[in-house]
């Protein structure tokens, strides 16, 4: 019987503040007993200017790590983030009160594929582990506001939840 659990770290994209979230037993296929724990960086888009004709981006990293204290790990993990304050992770916003800013997190530098969470308009990131007993991976989020958004001034955030699912 496969089973899955998910570890969950809540970040603040727009500054994706992430913490360490504590190890959480889980079961994934071929593991017994494993803890495991996500941990992201800040997604810091430092200052925006709406009259720059470029988008502004910024990079953070989610990182997962897994430890089976009985037998290897064989399973397929996904990492899926929420869509925010948002509707749908494919039309993101930043909020400074009622004020918004239109923003978006991808899993490519070439801003192709949002990360999302498989349902919510955004795709998930898969990983494999392959009998393994240590699993350590980390991934990019690439972050990006278009050009010519005129808006408020003051800080702008958007709290995302970072999912592990195995």
């Amino acid at each position: 019987m496969n089973r899955s659990r998910t570890v969950r770290s809540l970040a603040v994209l727009g500054a994706l503040a992430g913490g360490l979230v504590p190890p959480a037993p889980a079961s994934a296929a071929g593991c017994l007993v494993c803890l495991c724990s996500v941990s992201t960086t800040n997604l810091s888009f430092g200052t925006y200017n709406p009259t720059t004709a470029t988008p502004t981006t910024a990079t953070a990293t989610v990182s997962v790590s897994c430890v089976s204290v009985s037998i290897p790990m064989t399973a397929t993990v996904d990492l899926g983030l929420s869509a925010g304050t948002s509707t749908t992770a494919a039309a993101r916003q930043m909020g400074n009160g009622t004020a918004r800013l239109n923003y978006n997190i991808y899993q490519d530098g070439g801003y192709a594929t949002i990360w999302g969470n498989g349902s919510n308009g955004g795709q998930l990131q898969t990983l494999s582990i392959a009998n393994l007993l240590n699993f350590n991976a980390s991934k990019t989020a690439f972050g990006r506001i278009p050009a010519g958004q005129y808006a408020k001034t003051g800080g702008y955030t958007d709290p995302i939840v970072v999912t592990f699912t195995f």
